[in-house]
């Protein structure tokens, strides 16, 4: 999801009246989409990309490392090997498996986590690298694959769900191409308390701000001065508007607006939308999460599941490490482990781990060679690191293998596409399911070489 590949936004004619009826911030989140992807037509194409039984996951949640995460300083290192570097390992509960010693806390749940050290993709770049890991298809002039975070949101979501069923938070969140405006994702940013670090800062920098100066989703209640009845004619005005609209459009554009402020005026009006508001939980619970915009995302994405939301995206910027790489990653890893332990912790006691997965993923890996004048690394797609944790993962085991110096998959090789297989079979979704583009092409939720890594179940 780079800033080529992110959603369009597009813009909405009579902002005024929207404002004052219609949540301006959270109809243009839901309309991150081009209208011009025809809505998909039901799947004919069978064939058998799963293995017997399937996973327990009813809901998903993606942390996206966006700018591809070292995989030696983080979930694969090798301690004694030139490549390794300044970082250090430390041991697991998981006898035998070592990670970056940044992550002292993710290391008392390897127990939890199935690690994917044969991760192997081909795309370098971090456009097509970001739309590749989102949707397991390498990018293309000819079509726009839909995000998989789209794909939960058709087949696990209720249209008639209170909050969007795919939300993404701190990131743009992936295009719903061929799948339709009704499930592009909910765009959301989060601010890191005041004391804590943004990501994208350098380490050590401080965040101005301050808690409960503005809500994460503005504009869901309207104005002191806008009584219920007005604003319900204000919205019976807005739908005659935009019936007029859609009277010079085809019926898919229509549709698609319809839809955009059925979900808006849903989420307007619903007491789920409290979930939004990690300003609410308590300061013990914060700094359980760590005191930054991914740790805050984390936490709203457990608040999301609660409320039965079917898949959170929570992307964490940063990782693009060329320079001064080992301090950053150590900074990086101060916010990764507090956030994703917390999180795990909340959904093991709350028994949602069981049907929620969690998955960890990013660009791609970075070059086991070190740039000494930079001290940093680059882009490596060739072998890299990613897991998965709960929704029938088997957990406290390592997938696949690389070499002494981390530079190739030498066991255990996987690719997007199995990745993907397996992320499908987790929630019982059928990865051959064919839908069709606009223009009447076929495709497959999964690319049809996807297998499912059997490991992560059995």
């Amino acid at each position: 999801m780079c800033n080529k590949c992110e959603t369009v936004r597009q813009g909405v004619s009579r902002r005024d009246l929207i404002r004052y009826s219609l949540s301006g911030a959270a109809a243009a989140a839901l309309m991150a989409s081009p209208l011009r992807h025809a809505f998909a037509e039901e799947g004919i194409e069978q064939r058998d990309l799963t293995i017997a039984g399937r996973g327990t996951a009813k809901q998903v949640i993606f942390l996206y490392m966006s700018g591809g995460a070292s995989h030696l300083d983080t979930f694969d290192p090798k301690p004694g090997a030139a490549t390794q570097g300044d970082s250090k390992a430390i041991d697991t509960v998981v006898s035998g498996v070592k990670i970056a010693r940044s992550l002292p806390q993710i290391a008392k749940h390897m127990d939890d986590i199935a690690l994917i050290r044969g991760m192997s993709s081909k795309e370098g770049n971090h456009e097509r690298a970001r739309y590749l890991m989102h949707t397991g298809y390498a990018p293309t002039p000819t079509v726009v694959h839909a995000g998989f975070g789209s794909v939960i949101s058709h087949e696990l979501g209720l249209a008639t769900a209170e909050l969007p069923e795919f939300i993404s938070i701190n990131g743009p969140g992936a295009r719903p191409g061929y799948i339709g405006v009704k499930h592009a994702p909910f765009a959301i940013q989060v601010q890191a308390p005041a004391g804590g670090m943004d990501e994208r800062q350098r380490p050590g920098a401080a965040r101005k701000g301050s808690r409960g100066k503005r809500p994460v989703v503005q504009n869901l209640t309207s104005p002191s001065t806008v009584s219920p009845e007005r604003r319900d004619e204000r919205i019976g005005f807005l739908e005659k508007l935009n019936g007029r609209f859609s009277k010079d459009r085809t019926k898919a554009v229509g549709e698609a607006q319809t839809a955009m402020f059925e979900r808006a005026r849903r989420l307007m009006d619903s007491p789920k939308n409290t979930a939004f508001d990690v300003e609410g939980e308590s300061e013990a619970t914060i700094a359980r999460y760590g005191k930054s915009r991914f740790g805050m995302g984390c936490l709203m994405a457990r608040r999301l599941i609660d409320e039965g939301v079917k898949c959170v995206e929570v992307m964490m910027g940063g990782w693009d490490t060329h320079d001064d790489g080992f301090n950053k990653v150590r900074a990086l890893n101060g916010q990764l482990d507090p956030a994703v332990s917390a999180l795990l912790d909340d959904l093991k006691k709350s028994g949602k781990l069981a049907e929620t997965l969690v998955v960890w993923v990013g660009d791609f890996g970075r070059t086991p060679r070190i740039d000494t004048g930079r001290n940093g690394r680059g882009h490596y797609p060739r072998a890299w690191s990613t897991w998965m944790a709960g929704g029938g993962v088997q957990g406290g085991r390592v997938i696949g293998k690389t070499d002494a110096r981390a530079e190739t998959v030498v066991d255990g090789h996987v690719k997007p596409e199995d990745f993907y297989a397996s992320i499908a079979h987790a929630t019982g979704i059928d990865a051959a399911k064919t839908f069709y583009t606009g223009q009447g092409r076929p495709i497959q939720i999964v690319y049809k070489d996807g297998r499912v890594v059997k490991d992560l179940f059995a």
